[in-house]
């Protein structure tokens, strides 16, 4: 029989277990942060702590034990009667009777319901695994942000000390005659903008501190150092292949299938409900003495063994039931394809500026910074010997500023969008330096 049918219980999934939220005992320690704590360390750090996380690890649990209930036989049924006004026979009054009965489903009844249940828990897997996936994306967004300010603060104030330096050399070679006034007005105006731009800068570190929190379930104003590490690896699969990898491993789109294979399950359930159920029983009946003497068989109890079943006489209703789980398995089909269309659209986005951001770090990193440091250092050099313009030098030092603010930005964007594109291939994807494939999770 279908009930017989050994279904697996929920298990672990990283560092979940089966039970109950607040009943770990064997929770492991959530992480601390200083000024050297990677991104993976504020990844852990999420997973373990996050409530949407657990509960959504919780609905996969609920719905593992679904399964062992809708693959039960039903209860077996156990009755007695008493007769109020005994029934006399030949050998005696029936006195009272006792009964127990059970009911058989029609053959495949238990096993589709247990599909059902089977996909069901399945896409709970999936929709958890994509709850993860969201998770990690929004802190190494929140992460990569909250680097890119620590890196622009750190870029503006290093101009700022450089502009102060400028400015006293201006306010020296105008004591000594070889330089106007208006150099020191214009290194001062510099020195002002850098000091409104740092002060901008320090005024948006309070919500994106307080956004990093969130996705670590921590008190908003919990204060996080700036972090010092953001690595940047180009991607080492071809476009066209991580594209194929959102049909295949992208955990909503699993999620449906699984959904789909549920309500084709349901369809085939529903089918099995033209035909009907059996209940097989057996009744004692206890039965007192005669009355009358010497009569054979005199106080001997009944045994009676019966069969009885439900008639399906409501075709239309199961017919109904059919039609309304065909219609869900083609709409969740339907529903599936507009969302891989989303989801490739997405991902195309996400390669460009992937691309793109590659592109833009070679170029500061290999070319302009270097170009840009070296016109700084001549234009700063011919000042000093008094060959050159102070115009020329705060324009050398404005151009390698926003090099710099570029650079960061680029380097910034490149994990973010990453994170995305990950977030829809629904694994990691290989690095030009880590030559490893990554299997699909199609099922």
């Amino acid at each position: 029989m279908a009930a017989c049918r050994s279904y697996p219980r929920a298990t672990p999934i990283g560092p979940y277990t089966s039970a109950p939220a607040g009943m770990r005992a064997d929770r492991p320690q959530l992480p601390d942060f200083t000024i050297n704590s990677d991104l993976d360390t504020y990844i852990r750090y999420a997973l373990l702590n996050n409530p949407g996380l657990e509960a959504a690890f919780q609905d996969y649990v609920a719905a593992m034990e679904r399964i062992p209930q809708v693959t039960a036989l039903p209860d077996p049924r156990l009755s007695y009667r008493y007769y109020i006004q005994e029934v006399e026979t030949r050998v005696g009054p029936q006195q009272h009777a006792f009964g127990l009965s059970q009911t058989l489903p029609w053959f495949g009844k238990l096993e589709l319901q247990g599909q059902i249940a089977s996909r069901a828990a399945d896409a709970a897997k999936e929709r958890f695994e994509a709850k993860k996936d969201s998770l990690v994306a929004e802190v190494i967004d929140a992460y990569l942000e909250y680097y890119h300010l620590g890196r622009a603060v750190e870029v503006v104030r290093g101009n700022r000390d450089l502009i102060q330096q400028l400015e006293r050399v201006a306010r020296t070679r105008y004591g000594a005659g070889a330089a106007n006034h208006p150099d020191i007005i214009r290194a001062q105006v510099e020195l002002g903008q850098l000091e409104n731009q740092l002060a901008s800068l320090g005024d948006r570190k309070a919500p994106f501190v307080a956004r990093l929190n969130a996705a670590l379930n921590r008190p908003k104003s919990t204060p996080i150092p700036f972090p010092t590490q953001a690595d940047v690896h180009p991607l080492g699969a071809p476009d066209e292949e991580v594209l194929g990898w959102i049909a295949t491993s992208n955990p909503e789109l699993l999620a449906m299938r699984h959904e789909i294979d549920a309500a084709r399950a349901a369809a085939e359930r529903a089918e099995k409900d033209f035909y009907p159920d059996f209940t097989f029983g057996v009744d004692y009946l206890a039965t007192g003495d005669a009355r009358m003497s010497g009569v054979a068989g005199s106080g001997d109890d009944a045994v009676i063994a019966g069969v009885s079943f439900n008639l399906p006489l409501a075709r239309g209703k199961y017919r109904a039931a059919v039609r309304e789980a065909q219609a869900r398995q083609f709409s969740t089909a339907l529903k599936r394809g507009d969302l891989l269309n989303k989801f490739q659209a997405e991902a195309a986005t996400a390669l460009f500026r992937i691309r793109d951001a590659e592109r833009q770090i070679a170029l500061y990193r290999d070319t302009l910074l270097p170009k840009a440091r070296e016109s700084l250092a001549t234009t700063q050099a011919s000042y000093s010997a008094g060959s050159g313009s102070f115009s020329d030098l705060v324009d050398a030092q404005r151009m390698l500023l926003s090099f710099e603010l570029s650079f960061e930005r680029s380097r910034a964007d490149h994990g973010q969008w990453r994170a995305v594109l990950e977030r829809l291939v629904g694994h990691a994807i290989p690095t030009k330096d880590s030559g490893v494939e990554q299997p699909t999770k199609e099922n």
